[in-house]
C-alpha cells in the first residue's frame, strides 16, 4: 500500500537550448509505489527520471524529496543520491573490479560500512536474485542479463529509499529481459518505491500500481495502470497503445 509523498515534482521545464524536452510538470510519488513511465521515444521519460536525482540540471521548477528540494543550490545532493538508486541501460559496472568489489566499494568508501558487513550484505543480495555462484567473476564473463542483475543489487547496496531505472532491458536480448524483469518484479512485491521508465507494457500493466504516459514533454495521463490500459482516453495514448500491444 502506498504511503506518504516522496518525491514531489512542481512546474518541472527542462531546456536543451531552444528545445523544451519538459513543459511544466506537476507529479508526485508515494512510498512503496511502484510507477511506470511510457511513452514513445524522444518524449521526455529518461531526461525526467535523470532530472529526479539531477543527473539533469532542470531549468525550472522544484523536485522536494522527503520534504526537501534538491534544486535548491544549499542542498547537498549527493547525501540525497544515496536515498535514490539508479539503474541505466547500459549497467554502468567496472569492468576491472569482480563483482563482490563492484558490490562492495561504494558502500565502504561512502556509507562507511565496514568491510565484513559489505560483504555479507552483497552475499544475501547476490543470493536473492540467484548469482552467488558469481561472487568473483568480472563483468566481462557475465552475461547482459547477469550485468544488469548485478547492477540491480549493487544500488541496493546503498539501502535507497526510492529505485530509479532507466529503460533496464532496452540494451539486452529477449531471452534476458524475462530474469530481469523477475528480480524487478519480487523487489516491487517486497515494497520498495520504483520509478521504471519502460518500453515493457506487460511489466507497466501487470507490476506498476500506476503508470504515466509522457508524450512531447507533457504527462498526458496518470492513472492505475489497468485503468489507463483498459480505458486510455487521450487520442495520442490510444494511437501509442495500438502500435505496441
Amino acid at each position: 500500500m502506498a504511503g506518504n509523498e516522496m518525491i514531489q515534482v512542481k512546474n518541472l521545464t527542462k531546456q536543451f537550448g531552444r528545445l523544451t524536452v519538459l513543459d511544466n510538470i506537476t507529479v508526485s510519488f508515494h512510498a512503496g509505489e511502484v510507477v511506470s513511465i511510457i511513452g514513445p521515444s524522444g518524449g521526455g521519460k529518461s531526461t525526467f527520471l535523470r532530472c529526479l536525482n539531477l543527473l539533469e540540471t532542470p531549468t525550472s521548477g522544484q523536485i522536494l524529496f522527503d520534504g526537501v528540494d534538491i534544486c535548491d543550490k544549499k542542498t547537498d545532493i549527493n547525501a540525497h543520491r544515496q536515498k535514490m538508486g539508479m539503474v541505466f541501460q547500459q549497467f554502468n559496472l567496472f569492468e576491472n573490479m569482480n563483482v563482490m568489489r563492484n558490490l562492495t566499494a561504494a558502500p565502504i568508501k561512502i556509507k562507511k560500512m565496514p568491510q565484513e558487513q559489505a560483504e555479507e550484505k552483497a552475499r544475501g543480495l547476490l543470493k536473492r536474485v540467484g548469482l552467488i555462484d558469481k561472487i568473483s567473476s568480472y563483468p566481462s564473463q557475465l552475461s547482459g542479463g547477469q550485468k544488469q542483475r548485478i547492477a540491480i543489487v549493487r544500488a541496493l547496496m546503498m539501502e535507497p529509499e526510492v529505485m530509479l531505472f532507466d529503460e533496464p532491458t532496452s540494451a539486452l536480448d529477449p531471452e534476458m529481459i524475462g530474469e530481469v524483469l523477475d528480480v524487478m518484479k519480487a523487489l516491487a512485491e517486497s515494497g520498495m518505491t520504483m520509478i521504471v521508465v519502460t518500453h515493457e507494457m506487460r511489466f507497466a500493466r501487470e507490476v506498476s500500481s500506476r503508470t504515466l504516459f509522457l508524450e512531447s514533454g507533457h504527462i498526458e495521463e496518470d492513472k492505475p495502470s489497468h485503468q489507463l490500459f483498459e480505458h486510455p482516453e487521450s487520442p495520442r495514448l490510444i494511437s501509442f497503445l495500438q502500435k505496441v500491444l
